[in-house]
């Protein structure tokens, strides 16, 4: 056996080392990245530089190792030299300030720390902050900050050779952490096995039609499950190439599909949005592309139907998951407009009702989407209380509120925790959204709870006009929403806001829009 061949334990990192001396990829160009190109040997070496400078450094099974870095080679090299080395990866949101990247140093204490210089003034704050030390701290980059080391310089007086590691690590072992967004309060890290990375991402190689000859553009920030678990990795497990978009750029994004002769694309629905409205959209050639994929918040109709008439990829594909299960429904080719999808190939979902039973399909009734399997999170990092109010008896509780139809298709409703109750009726935000966001004077609309004396709770929409010099009365409205909601779903009151905030994949904010505008919960 070559020297390069002799792989320790069963891991996510043996992918790097097996795909180095694969003989239809080892040769093969795996990542791009701007002016940077990486067959999968070079890429290999790289990634063993990195494993053992941190071995070297003193870090062992466990050990956590944080980033914060754009889109990049670099990512990619820390991320599978923790998997080798059997320490714990922590991709960090570029967007946090140096107040939260604190809070989470904090609660898991990473001994390494990787960074691109753009973020030398973030660093800096979090120094100030976090006192503890830290054994490996570098930058990615020029300008090097002159409180750390440079990146390339420390990674270059370290073997190339697979790195000897005392505890190698196997699947059910920690691979990263990866924070939520904390949309319904404090963010909290989800521990993600090695197993889970490998199921997940066998999942999407069958469902998503990954094979050799994929070239994927990653657009969706690495720190995010869509942009590592769900593109790159099936991509780099098939043996494909990445190209990746170092930050968001809807131009950009079109000009890397022709260049590169891009076949898979994912996107959440606002920066789909923002391709088909580039001015001069029609000018470049997407004939390449084989499969659209669409998850992070729901898609409309209209969206739908523009990304079929102007993009015309023979694969269109929605998704419903999250950061702790990744992708478990799927729904292709418009089969059924706004349903989240039947299960994944390998996974097994259920729609359940508070009395632990499933709903009936066709029924209209509504239950909870729970899941389990091989692709589930360990649990929360230091939050034993919220890790067991997710995961009860083996089944992870997503908190989003659904139907079923005659089919098996799932129909998301609602967040559990945005559910309105007005004299004893549910009101599911989600479904008063879409209404009012047919209106042709809204531009963006969400839908709070807000207190009342006679109901308990009432809808209050917070709406985003087209036009600012021509609002929508509460009369149009009520108008409007005739035979399309009960009366009891329609808002009962009107505020124009400026903006609907949303985190990077689409949702709505709701949590700081009931603290803006005094809803009701939490």
């Amino acid at each position: 056996m070559g020297k390069n061949r002799g792989v320790k334990g069963v891991n996510v990192g043996n992918w790097a080392t097996r795909r180095a001396v694969f003989p239809h990829t080892k040769d093969k160009t795996a990542f791009v990245c701007r002016e940077r190109s990486l067959t999968y040997s070079e890429f290999n070496r790289r990634v063993n530089r990195v494993a053992n400078g941190l071995l070297e450094g003193g870090l062992r099974k466990g050990d956590r190792v944080a980033v914060l870095f754009f889109n990049s080679t670099e990512f990619m090299e820390v991320y599978f030299a923790c998997a080798k080395g059997g320490f714990i990866f922590i991709p960090l949101n570029f967007r946090l300030t140096p107040k939260e990247l604190q809070g989470i140093f904090e609660d898991t204490g990473p001994r390494a720390f990787f960074f691109h210089p753009e973020f030398a003034g973030t660093v800096e704050g979090l120094r100030e902050l976090y006192r503890r030390p830290i054994e490996v701290l570098a930058a990615a980059g020029d300008p090097v900050p002159d409180f750390c080391l440079s990146y390339e310089e420390w990674t270059a007086g370290f073997s190339e050779e697979e790195p000897e590691v005392p505890e190698p690590p196997d699947m059910e072992d920690p691979q990263m952490i990866m924070y939520t967004s904390g949309t319904t309060g404090r963010a909290k890290g989800a521990v993600l096995p090695h197993r889970k990375t490998f199921w997940n991402t066998f999942n999407d190689t069958l469902e998503l039609l990954f094979d050799m000859s994929a070239v994927s553009l990653v657009s969706i920030p690495l720190f995010h499950s869509g942009g590592l678990n769900i593109i790159t990795m099936p991509t780099f497990y098939i043996g494909g190439t990445i190209i990746f978009q170092r930050f968001w750029n809807p131009e950009e994004a079109l000009q890397l599909i022709e260049r590169h002769r891009v076949t898979h694309f994912g996107a959440v629905p606002t920066m789909l949005q923002m391709m088909l409205d580039v001015p001069s959209f029609s000018r470049y050639d997407l004939s390449s592309l084989r499969g659209v994929g669409i998850g992070g918040a729901p898609a409309s109709r209209e969206l739908l139907e523009r990304i079929v008439e102007r993009i015309k990829a023979p694969y269109l594909i929605q998704v419903f998951g999250c950061t702790e299960t990744s992708i478990v429904l799927s729904c292709s080719n418009m089969e059924k407009i706004g349903s989240a999808g039947i299960p994944m190939f390998h996974s097994e979902v259920r729609v359940l009702k508070d009395d632990g039973t499933e709903v009936k399909p066709g029924s209209g009734e509504v239950g909870e989407i729970c899941t389990r399997g091989p692709y589930v999170m360990l649990g929360y990092w230091n939050l034993p209380e919220e890790t067991a109010e997710a995961l009860r008896d083996g089944w992870f509780h997503f908190g989003d509120l659904a139907t079923v139809d005659e089919d098996g298709y799932v129909y998301v409703v609602d967040r559990k925790k945005d559910m309105i109750i007005s004299g004893g009726e549910n009101i599911y935000p989600a479904e008063v959204e879409k209404v009012l966001a047919e209106h042709p004077k809204v531009r963006d609309v969400a839908v709070i709870g807000m207190p009342d004396e006679k109901w308990g709770e009432v809808g209050h929409a917070l709406i985003l006009l087209e036009d600012p010099e021509d609002p929508l009365s509460l009369e149009e409205m009520e108008a409007f929403c005739q035979g399309k909601l009960a009366r009891y779903k329609i808002p009962k009151k009107i505020t124009f806001v400026d903006s609907i905030p949303r985190t990077l994949t689409g949702k709505i904010l709701k949590k700081e829009l009931r603290r803006l505008y005094g809803g009701s919960g939490v």
